[in-house]
């Protein structure tokens, strides 16, 4: 199977209300699109560009003019086969040019499109192409997007939705972080499990007055606790604290996964579609994962990775439940025929050939702000 396309569609929309992170703030939701075309057939993929700003255009160029020229005549009806071609080709970039993020984020769309349209062509859907057995008909899922603002209000959105767990924002100082943590406690009751993500807010030290300032909420799992994520800090908060480590969202490449995932650090490994490598990546991290651990997908973005991450999780035994965040999201809920739903804090798994998801077209236009044609035949 040889590519005859390839389309790159930016999406843009509004939010009611800007959405804080510890590090930035969301000022709308963004989204790259990318469509391949084979035999009849379209593939869905998307890659995270929620920061910077300007992300977007870079995707488009790094999709456009780094990769579809690598994709010319080349036979793609093997995503791993792809996958692997694309690593070794625009890996020394890469390091070269000191942005692997964006690189391995391009790569992402083209893997999680390539799965798409393969199953498609094979008739079955990703999730059964990925396992041997029969796919989880559901996927259970965790509440997050909540905080540092409107924390009941969207605890008690994520408990109609019949979450059992949701995730709050930390990293915004000692008394607005207390603050969230009380709020989202006394919303979602004593049973509910309640996670924390610092966005890589703190120093080793005040991870660790965090986490003993918060020993009586019995946090699951604190994510991205340290700046800039280095291991061996990791380690050694580990060692100090009791409540469990998480990160996954930014490490790149399968060598990176497995260091953090054997490091004794972390209890729960979240690798995101959309940015670390697709479909393709996130397989091979939760087959080379040491015995205990876990993988949760990091999902904050567009439909098309949650419904990627969807289908992944109902492939993978080591996926206890995926990442959903509550707040609206029109490139989420907007841009399908058929929205994915939540149905008592579980996603029922598609069942149609590929990602099982199609596009509504008038959606996707309206959303629209730039679109790019790639005609690979006539390349050759």
């Amino acid at each position: 199977m040889r590519l005859d396309r390839v389309r790159i569609t930016v999406l843009s929309a509004p939010v009611t209300e800007l959405i804080p992170m510890s590090f930035s703030q969301l000022g709308s939701r963004e989204m790259v699109l990318v469509e391949v075309m084979a035999d009849g057939l379209t593939g869905l993929g998307e890659s995270w560009v929620n920061y910077p700003s300007w992300a977007a255009k870079e995707r488009v160029a790094t999709i456009q003019d780094g990769v579809v020229p690598l994709l010319v005549d080349l036979d793609i009806s093997d995503p791993r086969a792809v996958h692997r071609h694309l690593e070794r080709r625009l890996g020394a970039l890469a390091r070269q040019w000191g942005a692997p993020g964006p690189i391995w984020q391009a790569i992402s769309a083209i893997d999680i499109a390539l799965w798409d349209l393969a199953a498609q062509a094979s008739g079955r859907s990703v999730a059964g192409m990925l396992t041997d057995g029969a796919p989880r008909a559901t996927v259970s899922a965790y509440a997050s997007g909540i905080g540092p603002s409107q924390v009941e209000q969207y605890c008690e959105a994520a408990m109609r939705a019949g979450f059992t767990a949701v995730k709050a924002r930390v990293g915004f100082g000692r008394e607005r972080d207390e603050r969230t943590l009380r709020d989202a406690r006394s919303a979602i009751g004593a049973e509910t499990v309640l996670y924390v993500d610092a966005n890589q807010a703190w120093t080793i030290a005040e991870a660790r007055d965090f986490s003993e300032r918060s020993a009586d909420l019995r946090l699951g799992w604190i994510e991205e606790p340290l700046a800039g994520n280095a291991l061996d800090d990791l380690r050694t908060l580990a060692a100090l604290v009791e409540t469990p480590l998480a990160c996954g969202e930014n490490l790149y490449g399968a060598a990176e996964f497995a260091r953090y995932a054997g490091s004794g650090a972390l209890q729960l490994i979240q690798p995101d579609l959309a940015k670390n490598g697709g479909v393709t990546l996130a397989a091979e991290v939760a087959a080379a994962l040491p015995a205990g651990m876990q993988l949760a997908p990091h999902c904050y973005g567009g439909a098309i990775v949650t419904a990627a991450s969807v289908q992944f999780a109902a492939a993978s035994d080591a996926v206890p439940y995926l990442e959903l965040d509550v707040r609206p999201n029109p490139l989420r809920d907007d841009i399908l025929i058929d929205p994915l739903v939540v149905v008592d804090g579980a996603i029922p798994v598609p069942s149609g050939a590929g990602l099982g998801v199609s596009l509504d077209q008038d959606a996707i236009r309206h959303y629209s702000v730039e679109r790019r044609e790639c005609d690979l035949r006539a390349v050759v």
